[in-house]
Parts: C-alpha cells; structure tokens; sequence
C-alpha cells in the first residue's frame, strides 16, 4: 500500500472515530453546548432532550439515585430538587426517584400555616386607611409597632442607599442590626414553620444554619443590580425598603410598614387607590422623593417575618416564575425574580401579581 492510500485510510478511519465520538459523551461529560456533535452532554441536555445516549452511565452524578433533595451542586452535570423543574436542568431520573416539584395543595398548606401562626400580625382595629383621602394610612396602633421584629426591621430602613447605580455600603453596626433582626425573626414560629417545610421537601439540607445562610443569602447579601454595575443592591433593600432608578422610576417597595412610615414621615405622597383583594392584599399608586409608581402591591398589616416567610419559600421553590396558591380561600399569585449574573441565590425581587 503506497503512501497515499495509507493516509486516506488513516483520515478515514479518524473520520469514523469522530463520528462515533459525536453521539457519545465520552470525555464530554460536563462541556458547553457544542453543535459539532449530534448531542450534547451536559446538565441542558436534559431540558433541550438532545442528550447522547450514554450521558447517564457516562456522566458523574447525572442521577437522582441518593440525591433527592440536594441542595444545588456545581460539580455535577444535573440537578435532584425542585427548582430543577424550573431551570430545566433535572437528571433523567429526577421524576421516578424525586418527590418532584411541589403542589399548588401542598404550597397553599403551608402558606396557611404561615398565616395562623403570625401573631404579631395587626389586628384590623390596630389601623385604619382611607383610600379616597391625601393620605393612606390615617391610624396606625404604635404599639403595635414596638414588636421586636418590627423594631428589628424598622432599624433597618434607613441603611441603604435607594439610588440604583450608586456604591451599597454597611457599615459594622448596620451589619450587627441585620444580624439581629434575622436572629429576631428566626426565633418566630412563622419562620420555624418555614424552615421545616423547606427542609423536609428538599430544598435546603436540614440545619438551622444553613437556613440563617440561605436567608442571608437570600435578602442581605449585597449585589450589582446590573450585571455589569457597581454593588448598589439587596434583596431586601428592593422589596422591603424600595429603590430609585434615574429620577423616573421607583422599583420594588413592597412592605406596609416602609410605605406608612415614609408617607408619615412626607417622603410619600399616596396617589390613588388601583385594587384591594383578601386577605389584605393592596396596590396602591403612590409618590416617592417626587417620581411616581402607578402600582406596588403589599400584604397590609401583616409582620416582618410573615411578610419574608412567603416571599422565601416563593422565591425557593418557583424560582424566575409565579407562586401561586390559597390563602383564607383567595387565590393568590407571587411572580419571583433571581439576579442571575451572581451565583447562587438572591432576591432580585418578589411581589403580588394583580
């Protein structure tokens, strides 16, 4: 065989290992998308159904088999909890072997059970709101307001700087008060509740810390609200406090008790009345330092941690999407959002979809 035949014969033969290669995950395990191969094999595989055949006996981890549950795991190529329903990036097996994503039923107990065991919420004597008047709130029981978790969560209001784009920074006592309003509502049943309910249906591992983390993780961690901003935000600034953008828009600004003291305070002008619904759910339109938003709903008298409780758990298991569920025979709807150029976890916002 001359010396032509021969490389032809060795091109052919590597054309025909690269072609039995490209519906395989040998040594692909774990790759980015790559349209050079038939299939692909890694962890968006499984949502897209264009994995190689052999990715499950092939690729470390890519079962459920003793992972349901787990929390999410970087180093393997698929993932066994509820929010892989929603990212799309669940292990073949997650169905059969997982108790998979939590039902409307399931949701709306616990959210239930949030409810009756919020015993600092105010009772409807402890305020009044007139929505055809200036003002919104014209009553508000003060010492209803000196619970400790509203204490908590009052000390908190004024640590952050509302403007979007502009550099967030706490200081040591403003870090020492965030680390006693969670040591606060932690402490509550409403948040006790919380915890087992995640942990049970597998979406943090079952430890106290883990959950003060996730929590941290979730509200209190800073983080550029652009992708490619300064650090200026916090999940708990945007919804719990509010922020401005430009001198047009008001984002966030979710919580009753921000809304009445800032109006008390004149920084807030309520504008009109848009939608009420049960149980005390309202939307109103409102002036903030001068620039309006036409709509941002809130549970009314309700407490800090009531109010944190229901956006976790929404936040945790229907991740970028809405939670819905029943609460005292009302239908209702929490469309959740992630920042999704930091890793891991964050409120980007959390609100009620009316």
């Amino acid at each position: 065989m001359d010396v032509h035949a021969r490389l032809s014969l060795v091109f052919m033969l590597c054309g025909l290992f690269k072609e039995g290669l490209s519906d395989s995950c040998i040594g692909r395990c774990g790759e980015g998308a790559n349209k050079a191969y038939n299939c692909q094999c890694n962890s968006a595989c499984v949502r897209y159904n264009d994995c190689c055949s052999d990715y499950d006996a092939l690729c470390p981890g890519a079962t459920c088999s003793r992972r349901c549950g787990q929390s999410h795991d970087t180093t393997k190529p698929c993932q066994c909890n509820a929010p892989c329903v929603t990212y799309g990036d669940c292990c073949s097996d997650y169905q059969s072997l997982c108790q998979g994503q939590t039902t409307v039923d399931a949701l709306s107990a616990v959210m239930q059970d949030l409810w009756n065991s919020d015993t600092n919420r105010l009772s409807d004597s402890d305020y009044t709101i007139n929505t055809t008047g200036s003002r919104l709130f014209t009553y508000v029981n003060q010492t209803a307001l000196n619970k400790t978790t509203f204490q908590g969560l009052i000390c908190l209001l004024d640590n952050y700087n509302i403007r979007v784009g502009q550099t967030e920074q706490l200081t040591t006592s403003e870090l020492a008060e965030v680390d006693d309003f969670l040591n606060t509502i932690l402490a509550t049943a409403v948040m006790t509740k919380t915890f087992n309910f995640l942990a049970e249906s597998g979406y943090i591992t079952n430890s106290t810390s883990v959950f003060r983390d996730t929590m941290m993780e979730l509200w209190f961690n800073l983080y550029p609200r652009s992708s490619n901003g300064t650090t200026d935000s916090s999940g708990f600034e945007h919804v719990m406090v509010g922020e401005l953008k430009g001198t047009k828009t008001v984002s966030g600004l979710h919580n009753w008790i921000q809304f009445y003291l800032e109006e008390k305070n004149g920084n807030l002008q309520y504008a009109s009345f848009l939608i009420r619904k049960e149980p005390n759910i309202i939307a109103p339109a409102f002036f903030w330092h001068g620039i309006k938003k036409t709509k941002s709903p809130f549970f009314l008298g309700t407490s800090p941690e009531f109010d944190m409780a229901v956006y976790s758990i929404c936040c945790l298991v229907y991740r970028d999407s809405l939670c819905k569920f029943t609460l005292q025979n009302q239908a209702v709807s929490i469309q959740t959002w992630d920042i999704v150029h930091k890793s891991g976890y964050q409120v980007a916002s959390a609100y009620h979809k009316m």
